[in-house]
């Protein structure tokens, strides 16, 4: 039972929308999945059709604030069910004070992993939110998780910090948690009709070849997703059919697989739309395009 945690400090790359789309893809493949919100904004609980985060009885922010000070604190009285079916332990402003308090704690790197062990054994994958950060709430989720998604938007602003994401999951896995793995950083917000953001996607794959993982699945802009956060709605429920949803099905797989789940390996992904062929090969054409202009590295892209 792998827990990943979907980050990235820059805001706006895809995070919150990744994590819920992945979430349900899982669920959707047979698969137990618990997502937490780690973002005081509680993005990703607004967008699992929770209308006031901060009128939750408990959230993410509550537990680690109990554990902090040494209370009792029971995960499993946190988690809420949403419409799409999948399990939440919502997030909301109590996050900041939590963090502050965690600051002084014992063992306070450690405190997200000691909160999540009770809800370990009844779910096959732990998505975490992560907030646009990289501080200790950020490390905590780190320092619990066996692998990182990392969603970076294809825009040359965006790819900035992706070299310092890695820093830090390597100074995790160097001092905190060795067995940290990165699943993949997952191309988000692609747009194939622009040639800035294909000169992006052909950079961060040269760039990043045998030393990071990049996901075959890239998430193209679509007005669906904007569509299904406005609803509150997953994509495989507000547009169950098409290209949309077939993405996140492909990347349910890619991430699987990565977190060496072996029944993903045979699970076919479904197909949902008309659309699906000719979108897969104008990716196809694109990329072929975009990797012969690809003459800067990853470090000059910034």
């Amino acid at each position: 039972m792998p827990i990943i945690a979907v980050s990235n400090q820059k805001g706006g790359v895809g995070k919150t929308t990744s994590t819920l789309n992945l979430g349900a893809a899982l669920r959707e493949m047979g698969k137990t999945v618990l997502l937490v919100d780690l973002d005081p904004q509680g993005s990703l609980t607004v967008a699992a059709g929770v209308i006031d985060a901060d009128a939750i009885r408990m959230s993410i922010g509550d537990l680690l604030m109990a554990r902090a000070q040494g209370a009792p604190q029971d995960i499993t009285r946190a988690i809420i069910t949403t419409h799409a079916g999948l399990d939440m332990v919502p997030g909301n402003g109590m996050l900041s004070a939590a963090e502050l308090t965690l600051a002084t704690a014992m063992a306070r790197e450690s405190a997200l992993l000691q909160t999540l062990k009770p809800a370990l054994k009844r779910y096959d994958y732990i998505l975490i939110d992560c907030l646009p950060s990289l501080g200790l709430i950020a490390i905590n989720a780190l320092r619990a998780s066996d692998g990182v998604v990392i969603p970076v938007q294809a825009d040359f602003l965006a790819v900035q910090g992706l070299a310092q994401i890695l820093e830090t999951i390597g100074a995790v896995r160097e001092q905190l948690n060795p067995g940290l793995v990165v699943y993949g950083v997952l191309l988000t917000m692609v747009d194939p009709r622009n040639s800035h953001s294909q000169r992006v996607v052909a950079t961060v794959r040269h760039s990043l070849q045998g030393l990071v993982p990049v996901f075959d699945t890239e998430i193209i802009q679509h007005v669906a997703y904007k569509e299904a956060a406005e609803a509150g709605r997953t994509i495989l429920e507000h547009k169950r059919r098409g290209a949309p949803a077939d993405t996140y099905r492909h990347l349910a797989r890619e991430v699987a697989q990565a977190a060496g789940d072996r029944s993903a390996v045979t699970a076919e992904p479904r197909r949902g739309g008309f659309l699906t062929e000719p979108a897969r090969w104008w990716r196809n054409l694109t990329h072929s395009r975009g990797a012969s202009e690809a003459a800067r590295t990853l470090a000059g892209a910034g």
